[in-house]
């Protein structure tokens, strides 16, 4: 039993998850999701079809939503440059919407709680009676507007239960936004008017303000002419004109005055006045001044105290003045032919020259002093001018605009009609009854692929050996439970032997001739797994059978001191000699020979545990129980070990010393791999020898592990070795072999 076993090969090594081969279920491929699924088909269709019925009767019971549609078409006012004309004097700048924003703002106010008030509170609507307070607001959260793209046109549409009562509520509406946007236009167009009108009363009051200060300034000042020229100004002009004269003729009477002396005979022929031509000029200017007065005379309500009559008068007097001096030099310039009478005309003229330069000065500071008072005036005629122009153009577009707005269109236009409708737009339960089965079995298959997410046990034969890295001697489909399937107890080799299950134990004993050691094939074998409830009683008891059946003399041990399992099995309690077995052996009560039961299979004993009260564990590594394995060894061809679970235990850490080999028996989904990979490092560490492991309960991936499927109740069809087996469920009459087995109960 010190030999190596051929069939296990490698080193002796720590369990390590981090080198887990890719079988792992630590990561878990599409398969591994595919094989939950069929596995737990039953959950999503617990989840699926409930769940389902619960959709379809709330999309059942919905209900029907309709959708009224119409079109408008929103453009803002053409009038409103004239109107930013008319009203920007008045206001300052104001930018008016455009056609870009004049529609969206339109359309806000189209969803304004005061309009909505206004359609629910409508008497077509209320039939007498009373909206409700909410009724407004379901109105604007069921309505819908949407721009058509490239016009100025928007589709409106309102959603609800009664579709007459929707597309009364949208065309009412409809018509409120229409009055509102109209009305606003009139009352804009009206402020304008009466802005425009205010403008121009103020400007006609500002135009009366500055002719009263005319008046004003034309009654008080005496420098103010006709025409608003300067008086000052003018008499300084002439004054100037004059003077230029009197120098010419004090030029001419020099000349004359010198030709008088360089010719003293020519004066007395020539005896013509001097003064004769001026005094004809003046009387001219006389006469024309006075001419001027008469007709002032007729025209000018207060004669006496307008400015141009008392110039003119001034006028007046001045040529009187010099027509008066001018004939008293003339009278004076009648001397002798002796004489020289230019002379005397040069000293008078330049007499007159001298008072008139001095008039002139003097006027000259009178005219400066005047300027100021001139310069008032000239203002107030500017300001004049101004306003006119002013009330000019106020009245030409007050006229242009009361023309255009007579003209001028509604800003809302209702493109489409309002029809009832007659098709609900909701709900679609055709596709909702689609989705909601979707969501519903997709919710079962995404909790049972999340479960299988969670769940890190192994669930495949390779998963295990790649893990473990040992040999899979064999792969158990998971027990039927059938009333005739159970007839032969746990006993599948017996009672179905052409069951995939019999086949299965067939195939783990092949396994086991393969494998030998230095003296030859492996005679004392345990059979053990990492945790209780793995199968391995079941995997002992069926191994037994079928190597028995095979005609090999075997010896089934039950050496489970804490949880014997397999004397139901063979014996009855209530027979003789029921209660001996193992540990009476041990304690040298009896021989082996006393405690072993005959089975009806030939060629298969049983070696209970017997009473283990009072028994200590440590038994199962005394001597003794090595000198009994190596007895029984001698005598029988095949002694199988029912042993302990490992973790926690020291029982199979102790029988593995003392066996050719164990196998590890793991089932499908009860195990992680962490603890079986424990379980393997407790077996190495005690250099207990492990030929491979046995994987229990394979069900989902069976037809990959055997010929006939988990749908063949007894693994074959057809006829077998010349005999008839039926294809039905469950096992044909029991043979005397089957009927003489006992029942067993669960192991």
């Amino acid at each position: 039993m010190d030999g190596t076993i051929q069939g296990y090969a490698g080193p002796l090594r720590s369990p390590n998850l981090q080198n887990a081969s890719p079988h792992s279920p630590a990561g878990k491929s599409a398969s591994d999701y595919l094989r939950a699924l069929r596995r737990r088909v039953w959950f999503v269709l617990a989840i699926g079809v409930p769940l389902s019925i619960l959709c379809g009767i709330a999309i059942a019971y919905q209900p029907n939503v309709y959708s009224a549609k119409t079109q408008i078409a929103i453009e803002a006012p053409q009038f409103d440059p004239v109107l930013s004309s008319l009203v920007s004097p008045t206001v300052g700048h104001q930018s008016h919407e455009s056609n870009e924003t004049y529609g969206p703002n339109r359309i806000a106010m189209l969803r304004s709680s005061r309009l909505a008030e206004l359609v629910v509170n409508d008497p077509n609507l209320t039939r007498g009676g009373v909206a409700s307070d909410d009724a407004a607001e379901e109105l604007i959260a069921s309505l819908q507007t949407r721009p058509v793209q490239g016009t100025n046109q928007y589709t409106v549409t309102l959603e609800g239960r009664d579709p007459a009562r929707i597309a009364t509520s949208l065309q009412l509406l409809i018509d409120e936004f229409k009055n509102q946007a109209s009305d606003e236009i009139n009352q804009k167009i009206e402020n304008a008017k009466l802005s425009a009108d205010s403008y121009l009363t103020v400007l006609k009051k500002e135009l009366e303000e500055v002719n009263k200060v005319i008046f004003a300034m034309l009654q008080d000042s005496d420098v103010i002419g006709p025409g608003g020229k300067n008086i000052k100004e003018r008499e300084y002009e002439l004054l100037t004109s004059g003077i230029q004269n009197d120098q010419n003729q004090l030029t001419t009477l020099h000349q004359q005055s010198y030709l008088t002396q360089a010719f003293p005979n020519a004066r007395s022929q020539g005896g013509a006045d001097p003064y004769a031509h001026k005094m004809a000029e003046l009387d001219v200017m006389r006469e024309q001044y006075a001419d001027t007065l008469n007709n002032y005379r007729g025209k000018i309500r207060n004669y006496d105290h307008d400015p141009a009559v008392i110039h003119t008068s001034k006028k007046l007097d001045q040529v009187l003045t010099r027509l008066k001096k001018l004939k008293a030099l003339s009278n004076s310039s009648e001397v002798g032919p002796e004489g020289n009478p230019y002379e005397s005309l040069v000293d008078a003229k330049k007499e007159e020259l001298r008072q008139k330069q001095e008039a002139a000065a003097k006027l000259l500071d009178e005219l400066q002093a005047s300027m100021p008072t001139h310069q008032k005036f000239l203002d107030a005629l500017d300001k004049i001018k101004l306003k006119q122009t002013q009330i000019a153009e106020m009245e030409k577009k007050i006229w242009e605009f009361s023309a255009i707005s007579q003209g001028k269109k509604d800003p809302v236009v209702q493109v489409a009609s309002v029809i009832e409708p007659t098709q609900p737009i909701r709900p679609k339960r055709a596709m909702n009854m689609i989705f909601a089965l979707f969501l519903s079995f997709g919710l079962g298959i995404g909790i049972v692929c999340l479960l299988e997410h969670i769940d890190h046990s192994i669930k495949a034969p390779e998963q295990l050996s790649g893990a473990l890295s040992l040999p899979l001697f064999g792969v158990i489909p998971k027990i039927r439970r059938s009333a005739s399937l159970h007839r032969g107890g746990h006993l599948w080799t017996p009672g179905a032997p052409d069951s995939i299950e019999a086949d299965a134990f067939r195939n783990l004993r092949a396994s086991l001739l393969g494998i030998t050691d230095k003296r030859g094939p492996i005679v004392t074998l345990l059979v053990t797994s990492a945790k209780a409830g793995e199968g391995k009683s079941t995997t002992a008891l069926n191994l037994a059978a079928t190597c028995a059946r095979a005609g090999e003399r075997t010896l089934l041990m039950d050496v489970d001191l804490r949880r014997p399992s397999l004397a139901h099995v063979f014996q009855d309690p209530d027979e003789e000699g029921a209660g001996l077995g193992l540990v009476d052996v041990l304690r040298g009560d009896l021989p082996w020979q006393r405690t072993v039961v005959r089975t009806d299979i030939p060629n298969l004993d049983f070696l209970p545990t017997g009473d283990t009260t009072g028994v200590p564990v440590e038994i199962l590594g005394a001597l003794e129980l090595r000198q009994l394995i190596i007895g029984l060894s001698s005598h029988y061809d095949r002694v199988i070990l029912d042993g302990p679970a490992i973790l926690g235990l020291a029982d199979c850490r102790m029988l593995g010393r003392i066996v050719d080999a164990s196998l590890l028996v793991v089932r499908s989904g009860s195990q992680e791999l962490r603890p079986l990979q424990h379980a393997k490092a407790m077996l190495e560490q005690s250099h207990v020898v492990i030929a491979g492991v046995v994987f229990n309960g394979l069900y989902e991936d069976l037809k990959n592990w055997s010929s006939y499927g988990p749908e063949t109740p007894n693994g074959y069809t057809g006829s077998i070795a010349g005999r008839s087996v039926s294809a039905a469920p469950g096992l044909a009459a029991p043979t005397e072999e089957q009927s003489a087995l006992p029942m067993a109960t669960s192991l």
